[in-house]
């Protein structure tokens, strides 16, 4: 998978000059599909019940149905997270 998005990201790189740049980050990647399961979290939390830390967002954890709204619910985990990261959990 890493690869081919990789060759992808050159190709549309060639295409579209001033895409690839050094300041670019990765940080998921969407399919045309959505999730048939949900994930479970603590609604107070965000985090997963049984595994501390992890913080389960978004249309692949099935908290969302679009694009819009899994940022939206992006941003909600995000703020959590650091949350989490900065009180000594």
């Amino acid at each position: 998978m890493i690869d081919a998005l990789q060759e992808g990201f050159k190709a549309f790189g060639r295409k579209m000059r001033g895409y690839i740049t050094e300041e670019a980050v990765v940080v998921g990647v969407e399919s045309r599909t959505s999730s048939p399961v949900r994930i479970p979290r603590n609604a107070d939390t965000l985090q997963h019940p049984q595994v501390k830390g992890l913080f389960p967002c978004g249309e692949g954890a099935g908290y969302a149905g679009g694009i819009v709204s899994a940022a939206m619910d992006g941003e909600r985990c995000a703020d959590a997270a650091v949350k989490f990261l900065t009180s000594g959990r």
